[in-house]
């Protein structure tokens, strides 16, 4: 960064944190006579350079700086162009040419993909002199990018007090556009990489939340049917993984840079850089979406555990099963031991000139097969009990799977599909004005 920028003093901190803080990718002069913008009529900047920004998560953040020969107020057309994209070189969209300079190829038919939502804005003006500090009526024009005027009072600008302490130095915050008034150049080099790292940050945060809301619908819409036990716990363990690598790039790629303070010791940049992350709600947010993770990791533990307590019975089902197979195989050995025992026994109640199949023997035949019919009774019956178990548990009803099937549940709320809802044939008529009531009548207002 101290081979692009003029840090000062501060450039031995920024080194020290470079593996923290962004880096130049690319810088590139733009023709500014070729530039022009959709509302923008004034005269060519003097000087227009791209940048390429490698922010610490791998995102790349381009910026666009100008030198313009204008009054803040007058800039206020060229702020929309650059806020909504609207600027172009030689006919060229700042888009197609900022995608193609770090190697974006589209194919045919495709469109240029565009920059994320996620931006801000800094205007930087001289100040020589104390009545050279704008108004707050200028301050809120520019930051609200709009040439209108406003109700004392009524507005979200910020003011950080490091920034105001001088006569002849002024600074306002907004969510999206900043206007700083006589600072060193140093000090606005450093604004504009706290801008890059608070940008890089937004949109970070911002696809971290769409990946949480991705995973919650795909738990929500988890099946919990018994028979399908090894698929939850593969879907399961792979949003668990996810949240895991969520809460890290959370925590290193959004919440880490909001802290300046500890790699560049400047009460200035500190300021200006915990109140951008501050108005930009970088601060809230992450927070909140921090709850919003830890919240999807312990429902996921919670279904983790009953999904090991359902394995845990069907693992005792099939110990179950295996004792029973193997006391009844042990049973019927035994039988056959028994009666082949009864036969070898040199006893008077076995003749050797009678057949094994003789009437006499029909007693002890009998208990045989009494002793198997028991055996194969009590299994049946236990596998039975067995099959109803496992129906009960993997019957689909209104269970507690969602929030709808709580309530529906505990409450008796009543579920409707939103597939089945027919749509309106047309809209409702608007109805006219009423006509006012007879002379005499009171009218309700």
């Amino acid at each position: 960064m101290t081979d692009h920028f003029g840090l000062g003093r501060l450039a031995a901190y920024y080194d020290l944190a470079m593996h923290q803080l962004p880096r130049v990718l690319r810088k590139e002069s733009l023709d500014c006579a070729s530039l022009t913008g959709q509302r923008w009529r004034s005269n060519a900047p003097v000087a227009a350079t791209l940048w390429h920004f490698l922010h610490p998560s791998g995102q790349i953040v381009a910026a666009l700086t100008l030198d313009v020969e204008s009054d803040p107020i007058s800039a206020i057309p060229l702020l929309e162009d650059l806020y909504y994209s609207s600027i172009s070189c030689d006919g060229v969209p700042l888009e197609r040419i900022a995608a193609d300079r770090v190697g974006l190829t589209v194919r045919n038919g495709e469109q240029t993909p565009g920059f994320l939502p996620e931006r801000h804005q800094l205007v930087f003006c001289a100040a020589p002199a104390p009545d050279d500090i704008p108004d707050d009526d200028t301050v809120q024009r520019v930051i609200y990018r709009t040439d209108l005027p406003y109700r004392p009072g009524r507005s979200s600008i910020v003011q950080p007090d490091e920034l105001n302490r001088r006569p002849t130095t002024m600074g306002g915050l907004g969510p999206y556009v900043s206007l700083l008034c006589g600072h060193q150049d140093y000090l606005e080099n450093c604004v504009l990489m706290s801008a890059v790292q608070a940008v890089g940050g937004a949109a970070r945060l911002r696809e971290i939340k769409e990946v949480a809301h991705a995973f919650a619908n795909r738990f929500r819409a988890r099946t919990d049917t018994v028979r399908d036990i090894h698929s939850r716990r593969t879907m399961l363990e792979a949003i668990s993984d996810g949240l895991s690598h969520l809460e890290l790039e959370l925590s290193y790629s959004v919440e880490a840079g909001s802290d300046i303070g500890t790699l560049v010791p400047a009460l200035r940049v500190e300021s200006f850089h915990n109140a951008l992350y501050a108005q930009m709600g970088l601060t809230n947010r992450s927070a909140t979406i921090g709850k919003m993770l830890s919240r999807l990791s312990n429902a996921i533990a919670a279904e983790l555990t009953s999904v090991e307590s359902a394995e845990q019975r069907a693992a005792d089902r099939r110990r179950i099963r295996t004792v029973v197979a193997v006391t009844f195989v042990t049973t019927v050995t035994g039988t056959l031991s028994l009666l082949f025992g009864f036969f070898g026994v040199n006893a008077a109640q076995v003749d050797d000139s009678r057949s094994m199949f003789d009437d006499s023997y029909a007693p002890i035949y009998g208990l045989i097969a009494a002793i198997l019919c028991c055996a194969v009774v009590i299994f049946g019956g236990m596998r039975l009990k067995e099959w109803w178990s496992e129906r009960r548990e993997s019957r689909p009803g209104r269970g507690p799977e969602s929030i709808h099937g709580i309530l529906a549940q505990e409450f008796g709320t009543i579920l409707i599909d939103p597939q089945r809802v027919a749509p309106s044939s047309a809209p409702a008529p608007v109805p006219g004005p009423r006509t006012g009531p007879p002379s005499g009548e009171p009218q309700l207002g």
